[in-house]
């Protein structure tokens, strides 16, 4: 079998600082060796000289909604704005963008319709479409009365789109078992409001014996449970319980950090998507500064988290509501952009939390976000250094190849 050989590359492994004069072997689909010593060619290998390019993990997006297409802040209900197989289709096309921006892998947020995640996956692991490795998610779990449940008590539709209302610890977990049983390895929660979703200041939709049902049960199964939670008090109750993944977190303080990084929980910030709400030219430039305060103050106090994040190991991931009318699909290299240039964490920072931190949440058999021998050949190369200017890979011309599998998806070299 023939392998790939990059030589003289400037490395990037998703956790270090660049390492120049690096070789890098790829046979089939998972990284042979990284290392400076010489590598001996044999007569079928691709050797390429890259003279200091780059190379680095492919990009992990921790949160992805791929069915998301310009909705409003609150459909009613989501999932259902056009047919299912419709929303399929717009989720493949989704894919296949984020894997020609050089996302290798996505987590799932869940909120799609019906089977959407589990059906585009399997289509992409048995080679029908393209697009990054996935995990897929369930729809969004809420509690019957919950924040999520916006149908009027007179429509009667029955379809309820991305939305499974549940009431009471057996409903779900039996939500839980069939979501799982119908493709899903991450159960989105919708624990509460906030994250520029009006609601009552600390209100939580399920019950502490109903979040306790979800997680058990989805651990039991070996899948991970993930929440839109805003509120302190939900937070810390979605922490103690188990919960793997806090979604927005706009009231995270010193007592959050500390109980997630005990327990070792994820963070999804998702601050570019509330920047860009507060933009001036925004969807919501009509509304009022009165109106507007609770999120820039709520949006300010994530800044000032994501930069003690930064300092205590926290695990940090991005990826961002794209899809929501003022976040189209596409931007999602600005994202990290934002993070280094407006948040001010270094480069370096912003692309470990978006290769190795992602690759840590996807955990399981599925090796990725970091070049290391024994993981997949998931990797970008880029003409400079984007530890340096991470603008770089935003720049079609500068990203010179992205790998998946050791395949190539692009070949500029």
């Amino acid at each position: 079998m023939s392998r790939i050989i990059l030589k003289n590359a400037n490395l990037l492994d998703g956790d270090s600082a660049a390492k120049p004069g690096m070789n890098l072997v790829i046979d089939g689909e998972l990284i042979a060796s990284v290392g400076s010593a010489p590598v001996a060619a044999k007569p079928d290998d691709r050797v390429i000289e890259l003279a200091g390019k780059s190379v680095m993990p492919g990009i992990v997006s921790g949160h992805f909604h791929a069915s998301y297409d310009n909705i409003t802040i609150q459909p009613e209900p989501l999932g259902v704005e056009r047919p299912e197989n419709y929303l399929a289709l717009v989720a493949a096309k989704h894919l296949k963008l984020a894997l020609e921006c050089g996302i290798t892998s996505v987590i799932s947020s869940g909120a799609n319709a019906g089977t959407v995640d589990a059906d585009v996956w399997l289509a992409i692991q048995e080679g029908l479409i393209p697009g990054p490795r996935m995990m897929p998610a369930s729809r969004g779990l809420d509690a019957v009365g919950g924040y999520t449940d916006t149908e009027k008590w007179w429509w009667n539709l029955g379809n309820k789109g991305a939305q499974l209302l549940c009431s009471g610890p057996a409903e779900f977990e039996r939500a839980v078992r069939t979501e799982i049983k119908r493709g899903a390895r991450m159960i989105k929660l919708f624990l509460s409001g906030g994250h520029a979703v009006p609601e009552y200041e600390g209100a939580t939709s399920l019950s502490k014996e109903e979040l306790a049902t979800v997680i058990r049960t989805a651990h039991a199964r070996n899948a991970k449970v993930r929440a839109h939670c805003a509120w302190k008090n939900v937070m810390l109750e979605a922490v103690a319980a188990g919960i793997d993944l806090i979604d927005h977190g706009d009231q995270m303080d010193d007592e959050c950090i500390d109980a997630m990084n005990e327990r070792g929980v994820f963070w999804v910030p998702s601050a570019f998507f509330t920047a860009q709400m507060l933009a001036p030219d925004s969807a919501l430039s009509m509304a009022t500064p009165e109106q507007m305060a609770p999120l820039r103050s709520e949006f300010d106090n994530v800044i000032r988290r994501v930069q003690q994040a930064r300092t205590n190991g926290m695990r940090v991931v991005l990826g961002d509501d794209y899809g929501i009318i003022v976040l189209p699909h596409g931007r999602y290299m600005e994202e990290l952009e934002f993070y280094v240039k407006q948040v001010g964490i270094p480069a370096l920072d912003v692309i470990r939390w978006s290769t190795k931190n992602g690759g840590e949440l996807l955990g399981g058999t599925i090796k990725t976000g970091l070049l290391r021998a024994g993981y997949y050949a998931d990797l970008l190369v880029i003409d400079g250094d984007p530890s340096a200017d991470i603008a770089l890979l935003q720049n079609k011309q500068k990203v010179r190849a992205i790998i998946k599998g050791g395949a190539f998806v692009k070949d500029a070299l």
